[in-house]
């Protein structure tokens, strides 16, 4: 599933360029993040073992917490934790994912 492989690519991205500098910053925004981003290709997994009404509660609960990882950079930007510029190809994934479980939702 195409949807799962790019946010698997969004939690390495996030475990690789924001964590590990944000941590020294603020750890209870890190700790939100990574739950954040851990929950999406979760609830992807789940949701394509699912049919009707649970598949796309599971998509829809991923696309949420998608929306949550945008937060927690806004954030993470709005405090001077991150450079918006450094972590650009996040965001690019951050949408491209979102793009996918909207659609995969309705």
């Amino acid at each position: 599933m195409i949807v799962y492989e790019k946010s698997l690519e969004l939690v390495r991205l996030v475990h690789s360029l924001v964590l590990p500098v944000l941590r020294r910053k603020d750890r209870a925004l890190a700790d939100q993040l990574t739950r954040a981003v851990s929950s999406i290709p979760l609830n992807v997994a789940e949701g394509s073992a699912q049919r009707g009404k649970r598949k796309g509660n599971h998509f829809s609960i991923a696309l949420g917490s998608n929306r949550e990882v945008d937060a927690c950079l806004d954030v993470a930007v709005a405090i001077r934790a991150v450079d918006r510029v450094a972590i650009a190809r996040v965001y690019a994934v951050s949408d491209e994912t979102q793009a996918m479980l909207y659609v995969l939702s309705r």
